[in-house]
């Protein structure tokens, strides 16, 4: 009765480990592996077709105030608009990412600088996230 506490403190923690090892650690390897995958392909892409640019991942928090883009949004993006890019890439994913994405293009509209393409993918079902990337 004396190591009782012990017992089941030692159990408690081969199971988190059992669980760590056989849950976390295959799914943060796929998650790797994936991400080296779509890099390679984004490079593969940009010397196809003689594309450059940079990939920015922002939190949502600190992106968005509600549905409408933050003021430290609006700098941040001011900072990288340029005529020089052809493209804007956009990667919107939450339960309201619509109303946020017209509010990215009206920005981007506001601020007259005629873009060749902008593609903008909208996930509403997922994890809210959001990336930006100005293509050359």
């Amino acid at each position: 009765m004396r190591y009782l506490g012990w017992i089941v403190s030692l159990a408690i923690a081969i199971v988190f480990l059992i669980a760590y090892k056989t849950q976390y650690v295959p799914l943060s390897e796929d998650v790797k592996k994936l991400e080296s995958e779509i890099s390679m392909w984004e490079t593969v892409l940009k010397d196809e077709k003689g594309w450059t640019g940079e990939r920015n991942r922002f939190s949502v928090e600190r992106f968005f105030d509600g549905d409408r883009l933050s003021p430290y949004a609006e700098v941040e993006m001011l900072r990288r608009l340029t005529p020089d890019y052809k493209g804007v890439e956009l990667y919107i994913s939450a339960p309201d990412a619509m109303t946020r994405a017209h509010d990215v293009i009206r920005f981007l509209a506001e601020q007259r600088i005629g873009y060749r393409t902008i593609y903008c993918t909208i996930d509403t079902d997922s994890l809210e996230r959001f990336e930006y990337k100005f293509v050359k």
